[in-house]
């Protein structure tokens, strides 16, 4: 009977951070994680299921232990070098990216006979070892983040265990599992996030170009929801034809989307500004004809539940034909952004 080693690595806390904050944004955020593990995972094991949280893997070639701890750790690693990312280049205020950080990781790891569930074209690992390592998610563990042996895996490995490993067991079904467990909460501690100097993050957005002010009936979030989400752009852009851009990510400080027009592109980069007491939206681009770089800020104010002032900023720096043309090109501006104002409070009134 062939073997296999089945591993499960479990996003902790997934269940509260969906229950509790925006469903879209968890989602987005908890399908970028596990596209993560699974980068890792994938050069030593097959995937056999997504579960919710969780990533079903198995492999018939069996690491050894230093190989698969270090595939652990990494996994780990990258998991929160992601979730740091966050605070620091989110744009989102909501549940979903604030919390983000308090996601854990933990791995199961069980060793035993490999059988398939064949229906049609679906191949899958199916029977009691399955059972075992599924019904070991729930267990009694008092740390967050830590590696799981069964005791099958721990006979496996056994030779190369040290001290730091502790026994436990427990009953599932009047049947007792015994298991051993490694602490890996130190590992999120070691990771440190070296922030990315940009010189668009420095330029010097105190001085706008153009300025304009209006005050939405409106909520100041979903003034903000249909600012930033990438989505809803052509729905008050009307200049563009389509927005192209990955429709699985969120947008975040760096993201990049394209502005298809009727003649040519725009590549627009999401920004960040230094202001903290306002919700603040701005892109640049270094595409648009005669300028050397333009960026917009959009800056909110909430007047009251169901009013939003809304600041919109413009930065220019022109070409030396483009200074020539300075005059014609600021009515062209003044024409665009008060179209664009327009349709965006039409939506967000509606």
């Amino acid at each position: 009977m062939q073997k296999a080693l089945y591993f499960m690595p479990d996003i902790s806390g997934f269940t509260n951070f969906v229950n509790h904050t925006e469903v879209e944004h968890s989602i987005h955020i908890i399908s970028e994680l596990l596209e993560i593990l699974l980068d890792i995972a994938v050069e030593d094991f097959e995937l056999a299921e997504i579960e919710g949280d969780a990533l079903f893997l198995f492999t018939t070639k069996i690491p050894d232990y230093k190989r698969l701890l270090h595939q652990t750790t990494t996994m780990l690693e990258k998991f929160h070098e992601h979730t740091k990312m966050y605070e620091t280049k989110r744009i989102c205020n909501c549940g979903s990216c604030r919390t983000t950080t308090n996601l854990e990781l933990k791995f199961l790891v069980h060793f035993g006979e490999l059988n398939f569930l064949k229906i049609k074209n679906i191949k899958k690992p199916y029977g009691r070892e399955v059972i075992t390592i599924h019904r070991l998610l729930k267990n009694k563990v008092p740390l967050k983040e830590y590696i799981l042996f069964t005791e099958s895996a721990y006979e496996l490995y056994q030779n190369k265990l040290d001290e730091t490993w502790t026994k436990s067991s427990e009953t599932y079904d009047l049947a007792q599992l015994d298991y051993f467990y490694k602490n890996f909460e130190f590992v999120k501690d070691t990771i440190i996030i070296n922030e990315e100097r940009s010189d668009k993050r420095d330029a010097d957005y105190n001085t706008p170009f153009l300025k304009f002010e209006h005050v939405f009936i409106a909520n100041v979030d979903k003034v903000y929801k249909y600012i930033s989400e990438l989505k809803y752009r052509h729905l008050w852009d009307k200049d563009a034809k389509r927005i192209e851009f990955e429709k699985n990510k969120l947008n975040r400080v760096g993201t990049q989307h394209n502005c298809v027009l009727n003649i040519g592109n725009l590549n627009f980069e999401t920004i960040l500004s230094n202001a903290t007491d306002q919700l603040v939206y701005g892109e640049t681009t270094e595409d648009l004809i005669l300028t050397r770089h333009f960026s917009y800020l959009i800056k909110l104010d909430k007047e009251s539940e169901n009013s939003t002032r809304v600041t919109t900023e413009l930065y220019v720096e022109f070409t030396t034909v483009g200074s020539f043309m300075k005059s014609n090109l600021t009515r062209m501006m003044k024409k665009t952004w008060k179209n664009k104002l327009k349709n965006l409070q039409n939506i967000c009134e509606k």
